[in-house]
């Protein structure tokens, strides 16, 4: 410590007291909404957070995307295996969907559509198949389509063009026959999305897919990372943070949460949140190092005599 005007002791007396006089001071003197508020605007300036992101955030993110590509290091690795375990456990659980989500995408003009065109292609592919006694045996060995294939010869032997007419007509009905049975069909597509089984098989492969992840490498994250288009990234963040910091429900919220805390910490102190965290021994000593170097030389008697 330089030379100062006073014994170590005196100004040592000095820093202990005020310390303490600042560890007995409630946290609440310290939240105060409006002045965070002006905090924030000062530092959503977009020149100012530009130059912030260039000179900090920008080589630090590289600097660690950077030591990550050397890593082989796994995710798994941050985690105590146990709580590996855990988390691999819980994602493995059946994931029911939501009912409401179901029963709307279900419902939905696209998955309609869809259905609906599955249905009559194949409905359509089936009469065009037995009518022809080509294409039933599949559905009953060979008695369904031995049936509608003499039916077909017979009415062609005995009507002429009238085994072609059916054929058309059943055609025609299989549109009427498609719009009757959407409903059914949408539901029963509803209850197979939202039943047991689904949601077992959803939670197994959610559960797969995280033990997947876990076993990935910090160089592997890199890779992606690499893939970010960072340039336009930190082109757009200066304005979408300058952007943020003026839209009003986010400054109401932050005055909200502020208020909010200070009524969470009350009858707290500086001290007793120190002890909590256990760094009271610590930020004293730091308080009594960075103090002795600010007030070395005469200007510890001017704090003094001002009551600071």
């Amino acid at each position: 410590m330089d030379a100062i005007d006073a014994p170590d002791a005196e100004l040592s007396a000095l820093l202990d007291d005020s310390f303490e006089r600042l560890c007995a001071r409630p946290v609440g003197a310290f939240i105060d909404p409006e002045l965070a508020l002006t905090v924030i605007d000062r530092l959503a300036d977009p020149e100012r957070l530009a130059h912030w992101n260039e000179r900090l955030w920008i080589p630090l993110r590289d600097r660690v995307i950077d030591r990550a590509a050397k890593s082989g290091v796994t995710l798994r690795d941050w985690l105590p295996p146990e709580a590996a375990a855990k988390v691999v456990e819980r994602a493995g659980r059946p994931r029911p969907l939501p009912p409401k989500m179901v029963d709307e995408l279900v419902a939905s003009e696209r998955v309609r559509d869809g259905v609906k065109a599955t249905l009559t292609e194949a409905l359509t592919s089936f009469v065009q198949k037995a009518s022809s006694g080509g294409g039933a045996a599949a559905v009953g060995g060979g008695m369904l389509r031995g049936a509608l294939s003499f039916g077909a010869k017979a009415a062609g032997k005995m009507l002429g063009g009238v085994g072609e007419e059916i054929q058309r007509q059943l055609m025609d009905r299989v549109g009427d026959f498609v719009d009757g049975a959407m409903s059914n069909v949408q539901q029963r597509i509803a209850e197979r999305l939202k039943s047991d089984e689904t949601a077992r098989a959803l939670g197994k492969r959610w559960g797969a897919a995280v033990a997947k992840a876990l076993d990935g490498t910090e160089a592997q994250g890199a890779k992606r990372l690499r893939r970010v288009a960072w340039a336009e990234v930190d082109a757009m963040a200066p304005a979408v943070a300058a952007h943020n910091a003026q839209r009003a429900p986010l400054r109401a919220a932050i005055a909200e949460e502020l208020v909010a805390l200070a009524a969470d910490l009350e009858g707290e102190t500086v001290g007793s949140l120190l002890d909590a965290a256990g760094l009271r021994e610590t930020a004293h000593a730091q308080w009594r190092k960075v103090g002795a170097a600010m007030m070395a030389g005469s200007g510890w008697r001017r704090a003094t005599d001002a009551a600071i």
